[in-house]
């Protein structure tokens, strides 16, 4: 990683203090960026300010914070979706000034089509290619057949659930074969009992295709299970409080989270929104 400043605070959790990137080994790098936005009643808005941020080739990185506080915006420029205001983001040593093909996107809703089966969903991003290759569809295929959803392929989204449409969605998003896949809360519209199995499938699908992930979630303890690192957002301008690493071996389950160590890390993150929140009120 680049100059990062690590403390402990007074409950011993390992946090790293957020600091301009320097490694030239990092996947991504994110180098003082900001990003503001014309307000409609006219102004301007800042919605990211000062963000730095090193991601690691194979990372899982995890991204919290409150409502407004920029995470999406983040993701998108991440993508290449929108562009930044000020500073720079880099992938792999080159400058993302446009929408990557490198890339996969998880939204919270599957956004499929609902007139294609499962598997023209799938094949979506190679058609777009014009790419219809006997071997890309048997590339979708095994796809499906990895997430659980061979016996799907003929379906239609309508015919299924909300957790078996995301898992649609993440096929999609891996047949870019992307070096990071960013996900933007993309199990919060699922029940409780559907996203805990969610979790367990993106780690299964994380540690099997080893791709760099950048996961957006308003839920702390998902956000532990799933990271390697916890990135803690301020209220807007969004700014990086601290990034805190998730010091619990891998592999990981559902039982994680009833380890003590889990509830430290959780009640550490939960404790940095309550300083945020108070410096934020103070103003």
């Amino acid at each position: 990683m680049g100059k990062q400043t690590a403390r402990s605070d007074k409950s011993g959790i390992d946090v790293v203090e957020a600091a301009p990137g320097q490694s030239h080994e990092a996947l991504i790098r994110i180098v003082g960026l900001e990003k503001r936005f014309s307000a409609r009643s006219g102004g301007i808005v800042t919605a990211l300010s000062n963000v730095n941020l090193e991601i690691q080739k194979h990372e899982f990185i995890s991204v919290v914070g409150p409502s407004g506080c920029g995470k999406t915006t983040l993701l998108r420029i991440l993508a290449g979706l929108e562009q930044a205001s000020a500073g720079e983001v880099y992938s792999g040593g080159e400058r993302i000034i446009k929408p990557r093909a490198d890339a996969g996107v998880v939204f919270q809703q599957a956004v499929l089509l609902p007139w294609n089966t499962v598997l023209a969903n799938v094949l979506l991003p190679a058609q777009l290619k014009h790419d219809t290759s006997a071997e890309t569809v048997t590339r979708a295929e095994r796809l499906l057949e990895f997430m659980g959803l061979k016996d799907f392929a003929a379906k239609y989204p309508f015919e299924l659930s909300g957790g078996m449409q995301q898992r649609v969605s993440i096929c999609r998003a891996l047949m870019r074969d992307p070096k990071i896949l960013l996900m933007d809360e993309p199990f919060g519209a699922l029940d409780a009992m559907t996203r805990e199995s969610m979790n367990v499938e993106l780690m299964r699908v994380w540690s099997e295709q080893r791709m760099t992930v950048f996961f957006i979630t308003h839920s702390i303890p998902e956000a532990v299970l799933l990271g390697d690192r916890v990135v803690v957002m301020s209220p807007r301008p969004g700014r990086i409080s601290e990034i805190v690493d998730i010091d619990i071996a891998r592999p990981r389950n559902l039982r994680t989270m009833g380890t003590p160590r889990f509830g430290e890390l959780c009640d550490h993150i939960r404790r940095l929104f309550g300083a945020e929140t108070s410096m934020v009120s103070a103003l």
